[in-house]
């Protein structure tokens, strides 16, 4: 499969726009990115500065470009405020498959968020894109990941290993 994200695909939901992140995004990218209570079940290496942040936009940006991956910012459409941010990446075009990443704010954890955005990408990814699977990794300790995952259909691989992240657990979804 050839994706195409040219013109970026925005997609809405009730209380949401999932839209392209850019640099205007880079302080709240920041915030996020830098966030503890986010960081507590994700091993990655946080931006230092907004310059790392921008940077992180640039790779990003050059993902979608590229139809290497897709990453969309959870705004507020009642605030136009950077929520979170969601995306699919590592497509497999033999599978039709891709991983779905995901993360938000923790002021706006347990509000419903996450589930709208989840599903839009889940409807994109799947009708759009033709995925036959979406697959998450979680940290086995992240309760709210794996009840959102579980709230979205998602299915427990126990077998499935994340490579070099030994923790984590793979659920997935066939369309």
């Amino acid at each position: 499969m050839n994706y195409n994200f040219t013109p970026f695909p925005v997609l809405e939901t009730a209380r949401l726009t999932l839209r392209a992140l850019n640099l205007d995004d880079a302080k709240a990218i920041f915030g996020l990115r830098t966030n503890k209570e986010v960081n507590e079940f994700i091993d990655r290496k946080t931006p230092r500065n907004l310059s790392e942040a921008r940077a992180f936009i640039d790779r990003i940006s050059t993902l979608a470009e590229n139809s290497k991956g897709i990453f969309w910012v959870l705004e507020s459409k009642s605030n136009h405020q950077l929520m979170g941010t969601i995306g699919l990446r590592n497509f497999e075009d033999e599978e039709n498959y891709a991983e779905i990443g995901y993360e938000i704010d923790p002021i706006h954890q347990q509000k419903g968020f996450m589930s709208e955005a989840f599903k839009a990408v889940l409807n994109f990814g799947f009708k759009e894109l033709e995925l036959k699977t979406i697959e998450a990794f979680t940290h086995k300790d992240n309760d709210a990941s794996i009840a959102l995952l579980e709230q979205q259909k998602f299915t427990l691989h126990p077998e499935r290993r994340d490579e070099g992240f030994e923790n984590n657990r793979s659920y997935r979804k066939e369309a």
